[in-house]
């Protein structure tokens, strides 16, 4: 017994109601506008459902007629009345759904909306899903659509889609009326709807005598050469009539007899290379599977070793099915028929596609209507097409496809594939005919000329009963075009290889003429099972170019985000070619532009580097957070990986070049980064879908990028770029996943650079890999082991190791930007006090610099200070384990918490240089801005410094704040002054005594901004207890001060007080006010006169000068300098061992020179 499982429930009411008719589609009765007539309007049409969960789409749809004189339903409100009016036969009430993915999905949106639209019931049908484990692990939008799903085996498509067994047993036991087929898997076995016909279950399709004879690629072609149809030579051109084309009339059983369908068969490999060389390689060949399709089991050579080796692996990708050979069409263009026939001998054909766009014959983008072909040459292939199919009593849709030359006007028949295909929403686009519910009601027996869409096709009343000659009535001529772009999970770079993975979120924006659907939901994924589209846009426009237009515009702006590759930017650059701009491509396009890589999506190598060192700069930040973080989850106290997280080293490797960057935070968002030297500063938020937008170099950029097993995936500015890890080139490793088909070469044997060694499964294609170097091959693993990415494959015993490619470091000129990013003094401020580098000295500064009054600067410092007190007052004078410990414990739901406060306490010495400069500014706040005293926030700050009780961590920071509290103290320079100069004019103080008064400690200094007081009294005074107070430690012998020629001078005799008056020698002092330091000069030998005539310089240099600049000015230090040098011949002559040059400061300590 199978292991089938039943869920129900999967999909409520109001998710199917959604899923029908929330969004407006281009397949249906009720299309929108923008999709059936020509112009472009400001509608909006989305894909023909619900969004597809994880698919982000913005738009206000409306549900509209095509035409508004048009009735929107013939009135029947359930099935069974709907088939009776129709003059159908078997209302058709519960399907399942013998597909997955695109094809899964899209039939059930389209039954679904067809039956609201019609019926006014979207529950009408119920739908039936089977799902395998790994779509169900994926999370398949198909099952979340469908009413309820059975589980079953998983693995290759034999155990489940393509299981006829499985797929009859399921429908017998959910008692469902038809099964539809989609297509690939089942679709065309002719076992399924015989076997389903034989258990009374309505196949949706063809029956399967039909189809074995249409469904077959061989029989197809004898049946159309039999019709005189225009064939390619083939396989089957040669054993007839006169060896001639096989030609054959249906047996009794509806099917060609074995014995010719045989013949157009190559049954091994000699009998292909027999008739390949009938056929000729002067075009190439293709070997092709007649059971194969989607680009499966066929393949391209161009001579006899190519073939042999290709034989092997059609024969592998389509196991047991029948291989013919065809001859290359070059320079031709794959249009198709868009057919459907009803069981009662009509067949219409609704218009047709262009599907010339393709690579390994899987189609790329497909177009409709086909504008390269006249339009009376395209009737004609469809007039064949229809008697083809109404000449054998084909039901259901199916597609006729030809091979037409643009240059010679021919066609020839290519195949007849007898059910829907991925790319039928272009044809439903054109025609405005939903395609699954035509399919339905086919199969319920309606008869063509009776569904509406199609009557309106013709330009007929929908709900009339006319009859419709198909072969001769001319239907209404598209008047607009679509183009189509398949969504799949490949990879470009490596010739559209298939990738599998999860894919975490796809981004769309639906547009007026643009929609699209998908087959993925949130959190979903591509197995290696899957077919590897997930998604399909249509654009729509009156001209091929408007449509090209805006398909270019929706695939700039699609984001897929997994482990998956995309093909989206290449898809782009190919719709902006001027070859596709033009429409001269052909079959063969593609493949010449992978071959040559004429088409290249490349980003400046440097920039790409640079994005590659921010994201990783970025991750380092993030993991080393985290693994902080979980270390204090499991107790740990220790810190110190956190400076790790602002300062560390990141390499990047980048087309065989090393780059070392050196990089350092100096914000949450700014790292700086460093590059032999020159450094850059990147910027980096996070948006919510975690894209990293980074500004450097002047420029902004989108980031994202995933670890691979082979590399880095980085992803910049929506192109995708592969940054492979740096691997012993001895390895031979798979980039896809899948299982080892077989190794070609013997285990030992030589392989060359360039040349396939081995051959894997990945999605159901047969793909060779090929060596990265030459030399002895090794196998590592079996046939038949299931691989992923990464895994190694092969060992390699290099040929030559010294031809290797090294990886050398990067030296040169680096071609991005070099540039800092400016910030605010402001944010220097705070990013040092959260422990980030900065120049604290220079933020400060200009910080405060630009406040405007003492309030603002006040509340800088009081912010500052604050800030500074809430981090290291949980650190003073405490244990840090103990600090760090109860932080974890106060913050164990917000760990970041602990993680900053630490970070800021590591940078103690940086915030403590910051601090330090802003409380020197603090000092002078009374003279920058001019007050009396200090603001009692700032003072209430300084009391928060000083009370630090850790003095041997925070010492100098708490004398800095108990200085300017005790300046605040002080009265005011002015008043200060005043109180001075009446002690100095009162007429009863004793000089002596007040020079060494305690209470002058503290304006000594006051008195020299008494030196050039307007009173001479004041100015005498003021300069004698200055002396008087500079030498109280010796004995003043002798002191005299006057005014000689308006200079104020004053000379003294002094002895050591130390020193016996009998013992001690006597030396001199002079002081002399000058106007300037610039007349000190001229003014020296009047000094050194007045000297002179008093000093006795016979005892050595022991007498002192002091020389006060009246101006306050220091000019030069360098020109005063150079005039005392000038008398150094006096200056030993008078024994003056020092002179001092005084400069006054204005409200301040005065400045003092010692030369």
């Amino acid at each position: 017994m199978l292991p089938f499982r039943l869920r129900r429930g999967y999909a409520l009411a109001a998710a199917s109601l959604a899923a029908a008719i929330v969004v407006t589609s281009s397949f249906t009765a009720n299309v929108n506008p923008a999709f059936v007539s020509n112009g472009i309007t400001s509608s909006t049409s989305l894909i023909p459902g619900a969004p597809a969960v994880g698919v982000q789409k913005k738009s206000s749809s409306s549900i509209s007629m095509a035409t508004e004189q048009e009735p929107t339903s013939l009135g029947a409100t359930t099935m069974e009345e709907y088939v009776k009016a129709r003059g159908g036969s078997r209302p058709l009430k519960k399907i399942l759904i013998a597909n997955n993915g695109m094809a899964a999905t899209k039939s059930i949106l389209s039954m679904r909306q067809w039956a609201y639209m019609e019926l006014g019931d979207e529950k009408a049908i119920q739908f039936v899903a089977m799902a395998t484990p790994e779509d169900l692990k994926a999370n398949a939008e198909y099952i979340r659509l469908a009413d309820s799903f059975v589980e079953v085996p998983g693995g290759k498509n034999l155990n489940n889609y393509a299981n006829v067994d499985v797929i009859v047993k399921i429908a017998i036991e959910q008692g469902v009326d038809g099964v539809w087929p989609g297509w690939g898997h089942a679709s065309e076995n002719p076992r399924l709807p015989n076997t389903l016909d034989a258990n009374g279950i309505k196949f949706i399709g063809p029956s399967g005598n039909v189809m074995s004879v249409l469904g077959d690629k061989i029989a197809a072609n004898i049946l159309a050469q039999t019709a005189k149809v225009p064939s390619i030579p083939w396989s089957g051109s040669y054993g007839g009539p006169d060896d001639g084309p096989l030609q054959a009339e249906l047996n009794d059983e509806g099917t060609i007899p074995d014995d010719i369908f045989e013949k157009g068969t190559c049954r091994n490999v000699e009998e292909a290379v027999e008739a390949a060389m009938k056929i000729g390689y002067e075009n190439g060949i293709m070997i092709k599977a007649s059971e194969g399709g989607g680009g499966k089991g066929i393949r391209f050579v161009e001579n006899e070793d190519e073939l042999r080796n290709a034989y092997i692996q059609v024969q592998n990708e389509v196991v047991g099915s029948p291989i013919f050979l065809m001859q290359l069409c070059k320079n031709a263009r794959h249009l198709e028929v868009q057919i459907v026939g009803d069981e009662h001998g009509n067949a219409v054909a609704l218009n047709g596609r262009d599907c010339s766009t393709q690579r390994r014959f899987q189609k790329i983008f497909e177009e409709g209507p086909p504008i390269i072909a006249p339009r009376e040459t395209f009737r004609e292939m469809e007039r064949a097409a229809q008697r083809l199919t109404q000449s054998i009593g084909y039901k259901g849709a199916g597609t006729v496809e030809y091979l037409f030359n643009a240059d010679t006007g021919k066609y020839f028949f290519l195949e007849l594939n007898p059910r829907l295909q991925v790319e039928h929403p272009v044809t439903e686009g054109v025609s405005g005919v939903n395609l699954p519910a035509t399919q339905l009601q086919v199969a319920m027996g309606i008869p063509l000329n009776k569904i509406p869409e199609v009557r309106r096709f013709y330009g007929l009343d929908m709900y009339g009963d006319s009859t419709i000659n198909f072969l001769e009535d001319e239907y209404k001529e598209p008047d607009s075009h679509i183009i189509a772009a398949r969504i799949t999970a490949e990879n470009p770079d490596e010739g559209f290889k298939p990738t599998s993975g999860s894919i975490e979120r796809i981004k769309f924006q639906s547009t007026s003429n643009v929609w699209g659907y998908f087959s993925v939901g949130a959190n979903g994924g591509i197995h290696e099972f899957a077919d590897s589209q997930f998604g399909h846009l249509f654009a729509k426009g009156p001209t091929r170019e408007h449509a090209r237009k805006a398909l270019v515009l929706a695939l700039k702006e699609i984001e897929v985000r997994g482990e998956i590759r995309t093909t989206v930017e290449y898809l782009v650059q190919l719709l902006e070619t001027d070859d596709f701009k033009q429409n001269t491509i052909d079959t063969s396009w593609l493949d010449g532009i992978l071959k040559e890589k004429s088409v290249n999506i490349e980003k400046p190598a440097h920039l790409v580097v640079t994005s590659a060192a921010v994201l990783r700069a970025f991750q380092h930040v993030q993991d080393e957070t985290e693994a902080i973080k979980e270390s204090f989850r499991k107790g740990q106290v220790s810190t110190s990986q956190i400076p790790g997280i602002n300062a560390f080293d990141i390499e990047v490797a980048y087309k065989d070049t090393k780059y070392n960057f050196q990089v350092e935070r100096t914000s949450a968002e700014v790292y700086h980064l460093t590059l032999n030297g020159e450094s850059l500063d990147a910027q980096v938020t996070v948006t919510a879908e975690g894209v990293l937008l980074a500004t450097f170099g002047g420029e902004k950029h989108r980031i994202f990028g995933m670890d691979e097993p082979l590399g880095l995936r980085l992803t910049l500015d929506g192109v995708t770029i592969l940054m492979p890890t740096i691997f012993d080139p001895s390895e031979l490793r798979t980039d896809v996943t899948g299982k080892v088909v077989r190794y070609l070469q013997d285990n030992g044997g030589d392989v060359e650079v360039g040349q396939p060694y081995v051959e894997v499964e990945a999605m159901k294609m047969i793909m060779p890999l090929k060596a990265t170097e030459s030399g002895k091959v090794a196998h590592t693993l079996s046939p038949g082991t299931v691989i992923n990415a990464g895994d190694l494959l092969a060992s390699l015993t290099l040929k030559d190791p010294s031809k290797v490619k090294k990886i050398l470091p990067f030296s040169g000129d680096f071609d991005v930007d070099m540039v800092t990013i400016d910030v605010d003094a402001k944010e220097v401020v705070s990013n040092i006090l959260s422990g980030y580098r900065g120049d604290a000295e220079a933020a400060v500064a200009s910080f405060l610099g630009g406040a405007s009054d003492i309030e603002a600067a006040s509340a800088v410092v009081e912010e500052t200070v604050k800030d500074f007190v809430r981090v290291e007052s949980m650190f003073d004078g405490k244990l840090k384990d103990d600090v760090v410990r109860q932080m974890t414990k106060d913050n164990a739901d917000n760990l970041d918490t602990v993680i900053a406060l630490n970070l800021a306490h590591q940078q103690l010495a940086l915030r403590s240089q910051l601090l330090l400069s802003m409380l020197r500014q603090v000092d002078a706040f009374q003279d920058t801005f001019g007050v009396d005293a200090f603001p009692e926030t700032v003072l209430k700050s300084m009391e928060q410094l000083a009370d630090f009780k850790d003095k041997d961590v925070y010492g100098e920071i708490s004398i800095a704040a108990e200085s300017i509290i005790r300046h605040s103290k002080v009265p005011p320079f002015e008043t200060r002054v005043e109180e001075l100069r009446k002690q100095l004019v009162d007429s009863d103080v004793d000089s002596d005594k007040l020079s060494k008064s305690e209470s002058l400690s503290a304006g000594v200094n006051l008195l020299t901004a008494l030196f050039t007081d307007e009173d001479a009294a004041v100015r005498k005074a003021a300069v004698e207890v200055y002396i008087r107070r500079v030498y109280r430690a010796h004995r003043i012998v002798e002191l005299t001060v006057e005014e000689v020629d308006g200079r104020m001078q004053c000379t003294w005799s002094f002895e050591f007080a130390d020193i016996p008056e009998e013992s001690s020698v006597i030396r001199y002092g002079l002081l002399s006010v000058v106007p300037s330091t610039d007349s000190i000069k001229s003014e020296l030998p009047i000094i050194i006169s007045k000297f002179g005539a008093n000093v006795d310089g016979s005892n050595g240099p022991i007498n002192v000068l002091h020389i006060t600049a009246q101006d306050g000015v220091m000019s030069s230090v360098e020109d005063v300098e150079a005039a005392i040098q000038e008398k150094e011949k006096e200056w030993n002559m008078l024994g003056i061992r020092t002179i001092n040059l005084l400069i006054p400061v204005e409200k301040n300590d005065p400045q003092f020179y010692s030369f």
